[in-house]
């Protein structure tokens, strides 16, 4: 009986390396898979921290917006009586959770105190008087000065009692705060200073906005402090501006700190010429102007004043692990807050890393070695088959992964193709031409039409780029996109800077004309949100038509589909009859929409080609 020849050790060669070489890179695997987690925690983590700040950042612009929007409104009257007070910031107190109280503080002199007083009497409190906080706290009546600023008018009055009548400048923080709104004429914002509550617990805002005589900002620093008429002030709570503003955001395991634009040390105002009567003198501002410093804490909703080394901590308790030195400035955010800037840091607790996950690193590191192991064993099972079968199994396998990567190439340009006619055309005529059906024309009975035309495009395209005009009108253009897709309607085409849209084709449907109405009060929307990120003054006229249409397809090349029909032209003569700002609709959908949208009437006027039309404003839902 012959022996069994043993197998020569350089045959173990190729098994050896393979182990040696699929350990090594199953560790390399590891490592990178292992880095590209740590970075995509901190993309994420960018990505939060992203989204925290231009949440922060919008509410805020929103809650000052409506105290600039009094301010507004109080340099339009010489004076505005109580009851219009009340009324015009009913609604801003409504839509703004964290607006605690809205105010009115005239300048009163030392001479009219008493006249003031009784009016306040009459309009407001019948026990009314200028207030002022003693050393413990305690409301008291003012000490005579030269001239007074108290919260002559308070939005809601309830839960702000003690607001009414306090004098500003017994108050040295509030004091410097108004000095300097006083000298430069701008708003002025600081940390909450005990305007409602001797030493409130509470985190919060004062909004201070200077009115002069005229209604205009003086230019000299002389004629702002003679011209000054009043503040109007604006107390924000620091716990509702972070909840509203983070609310249905990812806050798990943070802390974010939030500080105002520190002020720079005001010049030594000088005081207001004495008066005959030694008894009145002004109270120097001797105080600075806070700088608003808060701390939210998402484990319990709850806001702290932060501390002197609020920041530093914020800063080593960064959740990104690619936070360089010496600023460590990954986690902080510069927040753009009605021309001024606010910083932003979010640091993260100790339970964050709860969150880190490394699941694909260690996958990547089983299934390397276990893929190691699999050719190990097959090729030491296999070292006695001949170099011929070897051979043909790496043929075979190579003609399996061309034809596979010629499939998957093939099945890739058939989708670009498919996505290139959707684009073009509605998916439900795309199926009939695939069909090889010519002549594509049908007439529906019922549709709504709609066209939209940016007023003003032509002088706007005069002054800027033909880049950056292509750049708006594809941004605008884009958003109306996908409102129609979000409201189910169909874009036939755009011509220059017109927009034209129908609902109820090519599939019919019974809420076609509710569908455009929608569409187009959120154009109405979207116009206003691109004025602001473009900083320009879009506007819109939009024009609705109800009625039948012929639709198609027409051209052998840029083919595209199309709509004839007289509901077609009165919808573009209701756009171009239409008013800036206004959807005008014609009495065909008004009969369609009228029990769900409210309209205003605009009557009869003259068409071209129609004659007289009547015609009606569209104004919103019911």
């Amino acid at each position: 009986m012959l022996k069994k020849l043993p197998l020569s050790w350089s045959r173990y060669i190729p098994a050896g390396l393979t182990l040696v070489l699929g350990v090594g890179f199953s560790a390399l695997a590891f490592a990178l898979v292992w880095d590209w987690e740590d970075r995509r925690h901190d993309y994420e983590m960018h990505r939060r921290i992203d989204d925290i700040s231009i949440g922060i950042e919008r509410q805020l612009n929103s809650d000052l917006d409506a105290v600039l929007a009094l301010s507004d409104y109080m340099k339009a009257f010489s004076a505005v009586e109580r009851s219009s007070f009340a009324r015009f910031v009913g609604r801003p107190l409504s839509v703004h959770p964290s607006l605690q109280l809205l105010a009115w503080a005239p300048r009163v002199p030392n001479s009219q105190r008493a006249n003031y007083e009784a009016q306040a009497r009459t309009e407001t409190d019948s026990s009314f008087q200028i207030t002022e906080r003693g050393p413990q706290g305690e409301l008291r009546k003012a000490g005579q000065r030269s001239e007074y600023f108290p919260a002559f008018y308070v939005e809601p009055t309830a839960g702000n009692e003690t607001a009414l009548g306090f004098d500003l400048t017994s108050h040295p923080e509030i004091r410097a705060a108004i000095d300097r709104a006083r000298d430069t004429g701008e708003m002025i914002v600081t940390s909450y200073a005990g305007l409602i509550q001797g030493n409130s617990p509470e985190v919060g805002l004062l909004v201070i906005v200077p009115i002069y005589e005229n209604s205009t900002k003086p230019t000299t620093l002389e004629s702002r402090r003679q011209l000054l008429q009043g503040f109007v002030l604006g107390v924000f709570q620091g716990k509702d501006i972070f909840q509203t503003s983070l609310k249905g955001r990812n806050t798990d395991y943070l802390t974010i700190y939030l500080a105002s634009e520190a002020p720079d040390k005001p010049e030594a105002l000088p005081l207001l010429p004495p008066t005959g009567d030694p008894v009145l003198q002004n109270l120097a501002a001797d105080g600075q102007i806070p700088q608003f410093e808060a701390l939210f804490q998402s484990s319990t909703q709850q806001v702290f004043t932060a501390s002197a080394a609020a920041k530093v901590t914020q800063r080593s308790n960064c959740p990104i692990l690619d936070n360089p030195g010496p600023q460590y400035a990954a986690c902080q955010r510069v927040l753009k807050i009605s021309g001024s800037q606010w910083s932003l840091y979010v640091s993260a607790t100790p339970e964050i890393r709860k969150t880190r996950k490394h699941w694909r690193s260690w996958g990547t590191l089983s299934m390397g070695m276990l893929w190691t192991l699999l050719p190990v064993t097959y090729m030491l099972t296999a070292l006695s088959r001949t170099a011929q079968i070897e051979k043909l199994a790496r043929e075979r396998i190579l003609q399996t992964e061309q034809l596979q990567a010629a499939y998957q190439q093939l099945e890739l340009e058939q989708a670009k193709s498919e996505q290139l006619l959707l684009n073009v055309l509605p998916a439900a005529i795309v199926l009939r031409l695939k069909d090889n059906e010519h002549n594509i024309a049908e007439s529906f009975g019922e549709v709504t039409v709609m066209f939209a035309d940016i007023v003003g495009f032509t002088e706007l395209s005069s002054r800027i780029s033909a880049t950056a005009v292509v750049k708006v009108l594809n941004d605008i253009f884009s958003a109306f996109d996908h409102l129609a897709d979000r409201h189910g309607l169909e874009k036939i085409k755009t011509i220059g800077d017109a927009y034209m849209v129908v609902g109820g084709l090519p599939t019919p449907r019974e809420d076609h004309a509710e569908a455009v109405a929608n569409m187009a009060i959120d154009m109405l929307q979207e116009i206003r949100l691109l004025s602001l990120n473009h900083s320009e003054p879009f506007s819109i006229r939009i024009g609705i038509s109800s009625g039948p249409v012929v639709a198609g397809v027409i051209g052998l090349k840029k083919f595209i589909y199309d709509l004839w029909g007289d509901t077609v032209n009165i919808a573009s003569r209701m756009e171009s009859h239409g008013i800036t700002g206004c959807i005008q609709v014609t009495a065909e959908t008004y009969e369609i929409l009228k029990n769900k949208y409210t309209f205003q009437k605009r009557g009869a006027i003259q068409v071209k080609g129609k004659g007289y039309m009547v015609t009606y404003l569209l104004t919103g839902r019911k």
